[in-house]
């Protein structure tokens, strides 16, 4: 393949042509891994199979599950793609088949009549990676999600027994309330109802629906719990997806809307709409109530980051970590920013989500980037003071999405471990395990793995999953 006009298709955002098989023999441990951990640390992202027509980052790329799983000390790696439709359609014709999201390309009539997915928009299934309900699911928000094996072989589309219908985008984005188990996410269409909120409930049966009137379909990437409501940013960022399909941008920008910042009930009721000045957010890192106002933590953005020009320098833009109160009387809205460092992948303690909570956790730069971005550190902000501890893992390091993960024996946040895939021109790539209590002093243990591990997206630790089961 040649990626050469391809920004964000270089370095380490570049692809892996293989999957593989490592285990402890074949792992190097630096450090010793705390043998109070037995599970998987699974993380999904874009890894494109063929060269691309058009590539927009970070919405395009066949997705790639890279797991370490972990007992008594030990480590094994694995990877694979996601099986799609569109991805074993290709392997059937050998070549690119699919365009972007930005740009869509005509399925070929030859492709159509050999029975191949007849669908120009690509399920990537490439953006996030849970466990709920006993179920492994690859995600993407454009579609359905895939049902994995907890060996990460694609089993099949998950629809819920028939609960998701044709047309129905499934949201890459659920939180799960640490209370009653049940995972709260939404589905996205193309006409209206296009936003339907979705209670899961522990055993992953659909147990309600929450339609909300919004008046179009706005670019929606995350939501956020709190006790009692669903929050969403209702952005003023389009995707067109009859001017992709033309060949045209389909994104738009319009920020003399503003953006609607919308408290969904969870039990159903009318939602409690906000309105501010314009901002996107990809990822919110918490939320809570406290005294009649809702305080939401997110990476605040000025504008959708990304364009059909694969050089806008729009991806690459400002992030920083805010903080928002939502007034439930005065329907006030006050934003503050919680520090300056260039951040993203924002994260909490998943026993703490949608509660009152102490640590935000988040990917970051201390360093400028002169072509595709990155992050070379871990963040940690106290949320009560805005104190913050960084670890960096080298100047051209690219470390992924940390991810909390609990000390089996202790319900405290700082008693947890924080764990990220690193890659640091000079080593290995490797799996961080950080102290979530003391981020500054660095990795208590590195799993070195013999292969790439490129830039990804989202990540999950999923508590006593093991291969073989």
């Amino acid at each position: 393949m040649d990626l050469s006009r391809f920004p964000y298709l270089q370095g380490n955002y570049a692809p892996v042509a293989t999957e593989n098989d490592f285990d402890h023999h074949e792992l190097t441990i630096e450090g010793k891994i705390p043998h109070d951990l037995v599970g998987a640390f699974m993380r999904n992202g874009a890894n494109t199979a063929y060269e691309p027509n058009h590539y927009v980052y970070p919405l395009d790329g066949d997705g790639m599950i890279h797991a370490v799983y972990i007992k008594d000390g030990k480590a094994h790696y694995r990877n694979r793609w996601v099986q799609t439709s569109h991805l074993k359609t290709e392997r059937q014709f050998n070549r690119t088949l699919y365009g972007s999201c930005g740009k869509l390309m005509p399925v070929p009539q030859e492709v159509i009549d050999a029975g191949g997915e007849p669908n120009p928009l690509r399920n990537t299934s490439n953006t996030n990676v849970i466990q709920h309900g006993g179920k492994v699911l690859s995600m993407w928000e454009g579609g359905f999600p895939h049902l994995m094996s907890p060996g990460l072989d694609t089993v099949e589309l998950h629809d819920y027994e028939g609960a998701l219908k044709p047309g129905d985008a499934f949201f890459a984005h659920p939180k799960i309330c640490p209370d009653s188990g049940d995972m709260v996410t939404c589905i996205q269409r193309w006409e209206a109802p296009f936003f339907t909120v979705k209670i899961v409930d522990k055993n992953g049966q659909i147990i309600n629906s929450i339609p909300v009137d919004l008046p179009a379909k706005a670019i929606i990437h995350d939501l956020q719990i709190t006790e009692n409501y669903v929050i969403i940013f209702n952005s003023p960022g389009f995707h067109d997806l009859e001017k992709a399909k033309a060949g045209a941008d389909p994104f738009r920008w319009e920020p003399e809307k503003g953006t609607q910042v919308i408290a969904i009930p969870r039990k159903g009721g009318e939602p409690i709409w906000f309105q501010t000045d314009a901002f996107f957010s990809w990822h919110f890192c918490n939320g809570y109530e406290k005294d009649g106002k809702i305080i939401v933590d997110y990476v605040w953005m000025k504008q959708i980051p990304f364009t059909q020009a694969m050089d806008s320098g729009l991806e690459k833009q400002t992030r920083n970590m805010h903080r928002m109160t939502l007034d439930l009387t005065t329907k006030a809205v006050v934003d503050t920013k919680i520090g300056d460092i260039y951040c993203e992948f924002s994260r909490c303690a998943d026993n703490r989500c949608g509660k009152e909570y102490r640590y935000g956790f988040a990917t970051a730069s201390n360093r400028q980037w002169a072509d595709a971005h990155g992050y070379n550190c871990t963040l940690r902000y106290d949320m009560n003071t805005g104190e913050h501890q960084l670890w960096e893992y080298g100047p051209e390091a690219n470390a992924g999405e940390p991810v909390h993960v609990p000390n089996p024996n202790s319900d405290k946040e700082e008693d947890g471990y924080i764990m990220c895939y690193v890659y640091n021109p000079g080593e290995d790539p490797f799996l961080s395990i950080l102290s979530a209590g003391n981020i500054a002093a660095g990795p208590i243990a590195k799993i070195h793995i013999p292969v790439r591990v490129p830039n990804g997206f989202h990540a999950n630790w999923m508590q006593d999953l093991q291969l073989g089961e």
